[in-house]
């Protein structure tokens, strides 16, 4: 039965399956007699992204497996899709989906199911629409991104008792993280948090900086209190923005994710409150994508326990020397 299911992926999917680049083959692979997996990753992006699948290509290896590394480049979903597809032709045991967009994998999910690889999703959710795609995915794993929004609503309704109004620098648009992010935000904020504008800043420090400075010149008639930052990067970049207008310690900065550069900055008074989004989870992958092989059941979400910094506590932790990232 799964022969002739993976013969008919493989015609499927061939001609999707030109100039796909990744670190080694699933053939080569094979022939060393372990388990394959591929992992359709996201490539450079961040110090969360670096140590996130570091963490995971070293956990593999630790555990036995053979895993492909194949990134993309600037958030390209169709070069995912091919390298996914390439996996699902190679029959590679199992693939790790880090997705770039939420949407779009229906059809690679149903040629996976039809071929019987087993398809584990990591950090960031997808949506599917279709029932047969959706029995290729045993687990998703990674932290909650919704618990992440909630904790800096609650931090600003703690900040500001008498209500304060400030600004979002969100992600790109169209990920499963941005959403959510957002989703445990409004699910926590209290009615007298005003959020003057939401603006996208791509993950990063320079656009977060100019889009920053440009928010703090158009509202600065509304007294703007705080800023929350859907990832570090963008916090940074909102820190200097607002160092150079003359307002530090006057506006708060939130920000995800709980690299060694936001908790420094957090000891210096740059950022206000740190929440880790852990990427330190390539052994719990690991193990689920093992468990799933040899039958044993994997709960269908595996959440990763995250925690917040305030000053102190990033202080501790940068000095225990034990941060990963």
């Amino acid at each position: 039965m799964k022969n002739w299911k993976k013969a008919i992926a493989l015609v499927a999917s061939a001609a999707a399956l030109v100039s796909v680049a990744a670190c080694g083959s699933a053939s080569s692979a094979k022939d060393s007699g372990k388990k394959t997996v591929g992992f359709v990753a996201v490539g450079p992006e961040g110090g969360f992204r670096t140590a996130n699948e570091k963490d995971i290509q070293a956990a593999f290896k630790d555990a036995g497996f053979d895993l492909i590394y194949s990134p993309t480049q600037n958030n390209d979903q169709q070069k995912q899709i091919q390298a996914f597809n390439k996996f699902v032709n190679d029959e590679v045991d199992a693939i790790i989906l880090s997705s770039t967009e939420d949407s779009g994998w229906d059809e690679s999910l149903k040629k996976a199911a039809e071929a019987e690889i087993p398809v584990f999703t990591v950090d960031r959710n997808v949506d599917v629409k279709d029932a047969e795609a959706k029995k290729a995915i045993v687990s998703h794993i990674g932290p909650s991104n919704e618990w992440a929004g909630e904790q800096a609503a609650e931090f600003i309704n703690k900040s500001f008792p008498d209500g304060a109004n400030g600004f979002i620098l969100e992600g790109p648009a169209g990920l499963s993280v941005v959403k959510d992010r957002g989703t445990g935000w409004k699910n926590k904020v209290a009615s007298n948090i005003k959020v003057l504008e939401s603006q996208s800043a791509n993950w990063s420090t320079d656009e977060a900086k100019t889009v920053t400075a440009g928010l703090l010149d158009k509202y600065k008639s509304d007294n703007p209190q705080f800023v929350f930052a859907q990832n570090d990067e963008m916090g940074l970049g909102a820190a200097q923005a607002i160092d150079a207008a003359g307002l530090k310690g006057k506006v708060k900065v939130v920000t995800i994710d709980g690299t060694k550069n936001a908790l420094q900055a957090l000891v210096d008074g740059d950022l206000s409150f740190v929440i880790e989004y852990n990427p330190i989870f390539g052994k719990e992958t690991a193990q689920a994508v093992k468990d799933h092989l040899d039958g044993k059941k994997v709960e269908k979400d595996i959440q990763i326990e995250s925690k917040t910094f305030d000053a102190a506590s990033a202080k501790e932790a940068l000095d225990s020397g034990s941060r990963a990232y």
